[in-house]
């Protein structure tokens, strides 16, 4: 089981406990399942309307491909 914590542009939201896997999937389910989500965490990984993905967990996401980060 995990918990994804999401946010609306109404200021509301909550805490979604699921048997989905990935981020990539629980976003997909709660901006079918609530208007308005504009942001997704799970732990330091998040998705963001504005940003996109963002993977604080090792992985790359296509917007942070080639940066360098020993700076």
């Amino acid at each position: 089981m995990k918990s994804f914590l999401f946010s609306t542009d109404n200021e509301r939201g909550g805490v979604m406990l699921c048997d989905i896997d990935t981020l990539e999937d629980a976003v997909e389910y709660l901006k079918e399942r609530f208007a308005g989500v504009v942001r997704v965490e799970q732990g330091k990984d998040y998705w963001d309307e504005a940003e996109g993905f963002c993977f604080q967990t090792g992985e790359v996401d296509a917007q942070h491909q080639g940066e360098d980060s020993s700076t």
